[in-house]
């Protein structure tokens, strides 16, 4: 089995029947606060989300967005996932309870929620909202037609997809529909009210609606329709109207805004100016809007003020993750001005410039520490010979080209790959300064997709090929000594004669691999090599790939990470005993591993694909 390598942005909480939904950040910064929010709790791929109810991890995107992942089963004993969706709006149906329910309770009632699931609509299209003897039916797929003259249905509500011809609904008057946006890693609800050849009045808050007793849902359009034409206040029809009467209410919902009625909802625009900020990450205006809103708090009461609360504390929240992850970058960026480490600087300072785009100004320390760093990086490139020039204002910097995203992701495996081999102790002299050499180069080309310990590594290594003192004349009869000494056939101390065969044989294998450009595991070998691979323990496999890669050239990456990225739970359990042996190290962390592994396997594609 390969590594996972769908992008599942939500999951659920705590268990696999679980109906409380998340979504995984992108941003991999953001990734790390996600992560120790919910240190204490476990993902899973959710049943109620048309999953496997496999457990789920996040992984820190490099190349790839940050993203959920099913959890390696390398024996094959789950079934597979037949998730049809794995975006932020597949969780959409669950985060009509997180949405809703307070909101129903304060206004006396008591909810019950109902995901249908039948095997004539998919999970999820459907959820029933059982309200005081009525049900509320929300729509949330177009593959599921509403049934308009269902006798228990208080309300239909229906997802932006959902179609309604326009004859049911002259003859219902309006309907009202729901979506979901994102605000980081919640999904909240906006509604909307449709009229008749005049479209949907959206970015209706629930702050601003409410429920009647015959379980209808009055929008502000519904009671401006309700204010300006009493007849209007009754459900939509469920038979057709006369003709009179229809031609009239169409007339009605055809009137321009300024004609209508006006309905005192201040404080859900409010509401809704806050949440519209937030979701656009315009910090500075959330700020502003909080404090506007805090203002606001002795002049309301009851529902209002319960709203009006809500989004406060939604907004300072939400300004506390911004403000951690701002005093997170300002402490990276002083670090490493105080270290001088200018590689680190250079990509640090331009993301702590976007923040402050959408900021507040800069205290006093930040701009001294700001100013600081733009001395280092003018002081690295008079050294390096380059003409000064001040950082480019935040509102001038240009987005890459495709050719330069194609190109850094290109470079970012190389450069991981020759990150892996200079992180071994004990080098040769002449080997460590040629993949110094090479690997410079290449960081430069994948920049920020390194991650920051791998940016201050390169920065090291920089400096150090820069100067001629760490570079000692090579002892030419202990190089030749070296080149001379056998590798390729030596038989690694304690490994059976047996095992002999039958690493020649997994090098084949994985050589074949190699050129079809694709990973492999310890079953699939099986099958393709039948007598010459008998059942090995995971100790005998161990001295198998040691005495594959044995004869692998030390500046090229291991054939036998093929068969760890095919087979993960042998690569976090036993493939480091490999590396360490052959005299490489391994990252702690599985998923620093996996990152090291992906990048040797794009490496063994390269080298092998012509030969």
């Amino acid at each position: 089995m390969g590594f996972d390598n769908r992008q599942i942005q939500t999951a659920v909480l705590a268990d696999p029947e679980s109906d409380e939904p998340v979504v995984c950040p992108t941003d991999s910064i953001e990734l790390e606060a996600f992560r120790e929010e919910f240190s204490g709790t476990t993902f899973w791929c959710g049943v109620l989300l048309g999953g496997c109810g496999g457990q789920l991890t996040t992984r820190r995107g490099n190349v790839r967005v940050s993203h959920f992942a099913h959890f390696p089963d390398p024996e094959a004993l789950l079934p597979p996932c037949g998730r049809r969706s794995h975006g932020v709006a597949s969780a959409d149906h669950l985060y009509v309870r997180a949405a809703t329910q307070a909101w129903l309770r304060s206004q006396g009632h008591t909810p019950r929620y109902r995901y249908i699931d039948r095997d004539d609509i998919p999970i999820g299209s459907l959820v029933e909202i059982e309200v005081g003897g009525h049900t509320l039916r929300l729509h949330m797929d177009r593959t599921t037609a509403p049934d308009w003259d269902a006798v228990d249905t208080g309300d239909v509500i229906l997802g932006p997809g959902v179609r309604i011809d326009q004859l049911t609904l002259v003859r219902r008057r309006y309907v009202n529909r729901v979506k979901f946006v994102s605000e980081g890693t919640k999904r909240v609800m906006v509604l909307g009210t449709e009229l008749p050849r005049v479209g949907t009045d959206w970015d209706f808050d629930l702050a601003d609606c409410t429920i009647t007793e015959d379980g209808r849902l009055i929008t502000p359009v519904v009671a401006q329709l309700q204010a300006e034409r009493p007849v209007l206040a009754a459900a939509p029809d469920t038979v057709s109207a006369p003709s009179s009467p229809a031609g009239e209410t169409l007339a009605a919902s055809q009137r321009p805004s300024s004609e209508r009625v006006e309905i005192p909802v201040q404080i859900g625009a409010l509401v809704r100016r806050i949440s519209t900020a937030v979701r656009e990450k315009e910090t500075a205006a959330v700020r502003q809007l909080r404090d506007e809103a805090e203002l606001q708090i002795s002049r309301c009461e009851g529902q209002a003020l319960e709203h009006l609360q809500g989004a406060i504390q939604h907004a300072n929240a939400w300004l506390s993750h911004q403000d951690r992850i701002r005093r997170l970058l300002i402490d990276q960026v002083n670090e490493a001005v105080q270290r001088g480490y200018d590689f680190e600087v250079r990509h640090l300072v331009p993301q702590v410039r976007e923040i402050l785009r959408h900021d507040e100004d800069p205290t006093q320390e930040e701009s001294t520490i700001l100013n600081a760093a733009d001395t280092l990086l003018q002081e690295m490139r008079r050294r390096a010979g380059r003409p000064q020039r001040p950082s480019p204002p935040v509102r001038q910097r240009t987005k890459p080209t495709r050719a330069e995203k194609a190109a850094r992701r290109t470079a970012l495996p190389q450069a991981r790959s020759l990150i892996g081999r200079l992180r071994v102790k004990g080098l040769p002299t002449a080997e460590e300064k040629q993949l110094i050499e090479d690997l410079v180069p290449l960081a430069e080309a994948a920049g920020d997709l390194l991650s920051v310990a791998e940016r201050h590594d390169v920065d090291e290594w920089g400096k150090k090929l820069a100067d001629p003192t760490q570079w000692p004349p090579a002892d030419e009869k202990a190089a030749a000594a070296a080149e001379s000494e056998p590798n390729s056939s030596a038989v690694p101390a304690g490994t059976p004669a047996r095992l002999v065969p039958v690493a020649a044989a997994v090098r084949g294998a994985l050589k074949r691999a190699a050129r079809e450009r694709t990973t492999t595991s310890w079953k699939r070998l099986e099958e393709q090599l039948g007598s010459a691979l008998p059942r090995l323990n995971n100790s005998e496999r161990v001295q198998v790939l040691i005495q594959v890669d044995r004869a692998t050239a030390g500046d090229e990456p291991l054939l036998s990470s093929l068969l760890a990225a095919g087979d993960p739970h042998f690569a976090h359990q036993y493939y480091r005993r490999v590396v360490a042996v052959i005299g490489l190290e391994a990252p702690d962390d599985d998923e620093d591993l996996r990152d090291v592994i992906e990048a040797d396997v794009e490496r063994v594609f390269s080298d092998w694909r012509f030969r």
